[in-house]
């Protein structure tokens, strides 16, 4: 799990800024252009590298800065690492500390400090610090592009050409093709219920494709399956093969893309369920919908034991400046969140049109 990233000069954050994250919940909030996603993929670059399976030993340091290189500029989709240094700073270097920690990996033990210049290509990445081992717990990353409807082009293409694909697509499809060599826990096989129950169905794979078996019915292709529906089921299947596991760290970028309203309360839910589990759930958005219901259901008696973070991304008002950051253990301790004033203000005005409209009929 990653408890701790201290990042300056990285994209939108010039500045030093210190993100603490929860072992159980943790909600990015901002609008488009806040940097909710360059954050997210930050994190999920340092877990993917620090993962390091049965390895035991870790390699010299100039094969580890070589390998996490690559692993920032594909899972970021650039060519080079000067597109991820902050644009308000010239010459700017950027720095990045994480902690982590996982199953027989104390806090303390797994620190990665690294470094980068821009326009300094030739020289790349330089570790300063890297972890006394690797962690076994693994990172999975659900981005807003679901890949079930397209796994098989996605799967025969990345087998010849990986480095032209988007590595976090890419890489669930290679998470999908894995095969399960125990059962889920019963706590992660009570999620599975809960995302068969919001599909009302389950998903299977025949001969390499997906489908949506509901009762009663022919299986479904995915390719005829509502867009929201087809990313929970991408996460029942990462389930079953074990990939989502205790111990696992989700990045979920936006989960209530394409999906109605009626459907949040009960994917909240399964978001409960997978916490207290044991999975540290990274999330972001920019829906008040959610935000709320969260809010409501973290509210919980069953769910007051979940350790939460919410960090709030506030766009800069002015050209040169960085993204302002806050933090707080709930949502209303946050600072004001500029991107959610728009719901906030439709609400109100549709509100000042009841009597009005009711006094017409």
């Amino acid at each position: 799990m990653i408890r701790k990233l201290s990042v300056e000069g990285i994209t939108v954050f010039p500045t030093q800024e210190v993100f603490r994250f929860a072992p159980g919940m943790n909600i990015i909030i901002g609008g488009n252009d806040s940097g909710k996603s360059h954050l997210m993929k930050l994190c999920y670059a340092i877990c993917k590298w620090s993962c390091g399976g049965s390895r035991r030993e870790l390699p010299v340091v100039w094969a580890e800065e070589k390998r996490l290189r690559l692993d920032l500029l594909r899972v970021f989709g650039t060519r080079d690492l000067t597109g991820l240094t902050s644009r308000c700073v010239r010459n700017c270097t950027a720095a990045v500390h994480a902690s982590l920690s996982g199953e027989k990996v104390p806090p303390g033990s797994a620190e990665l400090e690294f470094s980068f210049r821009e326009g300094h290509e030739e020289e790349g990445l330089k570790i300063s610090q890297m972890p006394e081992r690797n962690l076994s717990n693994n990172a999975v990353f659900l981005a807003p592009r679901e890949v079930l409807s397209i796994y098989p082009c996605y799967v025969q293409a990345g087998k010849r050409y990986p480095e032209l694909l988007d590595s976090a697509s890419w890489e669930l499809c290679r998470a999908l093709e894995t095969e399960p060599t125990e059962s889920p826990s019963q706590a992660m096989a009570h999620v599975t219920q809960q995302i068969e129950t919001l599909l009302s169905g389950k998903l299977l794979r025949i001969n390499g494709r997906f489908f949506l078996q509901r009762p009663a019915q022919e299986p479904l292709e995915l390719n005829l399956v509502a867009e929201g529906f087809k990313r929970i089921g991408t996460l029942g299947l990462l389930i079953g093969n074990c990939n989502v596991r205790p111990g696992t760290c989700l990045f979920w970028d936006e989960p209530e893309m394409n999906l109605n309203a009626q459907h949040l309360p009960r994917l909240v839910n399964i978001m409960m369920t997978l916490c207290r589990a044991g999975v540290q759930l990274v999330l972001t958005t920019h829906s008040l919908f959610l935000l709320r219901e969260l809010s409501i259901q973290l509210a919980d008696r069953k769910n007051k034991g979940i350790a939460r973070r919410f960090f709030g991304l506030q766009t800069p008002q002015m050209a040169g400046t960085g993204v302002r950051v806050s933090t707080a253990d709930e949502l209303n301790q946050l600072e004001h969140i500029a991107s959610l004033d728009a719901e906030t203000e439709q609400a109100d005005r549709y509100l000042s049109l009841v009597p009005n409209l009711f006094a017409e009929e």
